[in-house]
């Protein structure tokens, strides 16, 4: 029963994330920011830093220049931070698949333990996607701490997403 119950929780979490404008990602409390394949970091009284895919980073609106290797790093931020967003899609459509299931079910009025089994089955979809998520934030955490060391340009940044959070979302799996 309590699995089942679980597997509502993420249902009613996933439909709502659904339901969302999946356009814009935020992280870390909104100091990361997704939008039209474009990573926007945002510290208090910092100008905004901006990433995009080729790995080109400005910062209030000015091109910073990059050597090769810190390109790089910013290229595999800007994807680490698309692969959240990716994740949380994925979320998305398995929880609305699981509501669609769990209507179906109840119309063709599949027994409990029928009803628990598929419940159980998207319920192990959402943990591998949310181990996904985690392990992609950590992945984010990481660049961060190097692209901090290695470009000093990006020091300002380099807290935004807290080793906190990233053990908050391990613990939050479970």
């Amino acid at each position: 029963m309590v699995k089942f119950q679980r597997a509502l929780l993420l249902l009613a979490v996933c439909v709502t994330i659904s339901a969302c404008d999946m356009a814009t990602t935020h992280l870390a409390s909104g100091g990361i920011t997704l939008k039209d394949d474009i990573v926007s970091l945002h510290v208090k009284d910092i100008p905004d830093a901006m990433i995009d895919a080729s790995g080109s980073l400005s910062i209030d609106g000015k091109s910073i220049a990059v050597t090769s290797p810190q390109r790089g790093l910013l290229m595999l931020y800007q994807r680490a931070v698309m692969d959240v967003h990716d994740t949380g899609l994925a979320m998305g459509k398995i929880g609305a698949g699981m509501g669609t299931q769990a209507i179906k079910n109840a119309v063709d009025g599949k027994s409990k333990a029928e009803q628990d089994k598929d419940a159980e089955a998207g319920s192990a979809k959402m943990d591998q996607l949310f181990q996904k998520m985690c392990d992609d934030e950590a992945s984010i955490k990481s660049l961060q701490d190097q692209l901090a060391v290695q470009l000093p340009a990006f020091k300002p940044y380099g807290s935004i997403l807290s080793s906190e959070e990233v053990t908050e979302c391990y613990k939050d799996k479970h």
